[in-house]
């Protein structure tokens, strides 16, 4: 029997090629897609990815200037908890994501009401 592929349920929206997945309609993605995903996702400005775990946490990335931010939402919350990273850990964080997502992922994070 084959081993069941880790992955996460993803959503993005590519403004530069027009394409995207509904945040209300995630698709699965291998783990291992994750960051070329994103590294072709956040080349541009305006272009973000969603990222969820299994409790429908999501993980949002998006590019502010030379740095990633981070957003982790919560399925039941109006908040969220936002960092900024520079682009390299961003990357870093998506290659090595825990099947459940947590504050301690987003370092020096702020809330956001």
């Amino acid at each position: 029997m084959m081993e069941e592929e880790r992955g996460f349920r993803i959503y993005y929206c590519d403004f530069v090629h027009d394409s995207s997945i509904s945040s209300a309609k995630p698709e699965f993605l291998a783990a291992d897609r994750l960051v070329p995903l994103a590294e072709h996702l956040l080349a541009a400005q305006d272009n973000y990815l969603g990222v969820l775990d299994a409790n429908d946490n999501i993980l949002q990335f998006y590019v502010a200037g030379r740095d990633m931010v981070v957003e982790l939402l919560y399925p039941d919350s109006q908040g969220m908890m936002q960092c900024k990273l520079p682009l390299d850990e961003g990357m870093k964080l998506l290659g090595s994501l825990p099947d459940e997502f947590t504050e301690e992922l987003l370092p020096g994070a702020v809330y956001i009401g």
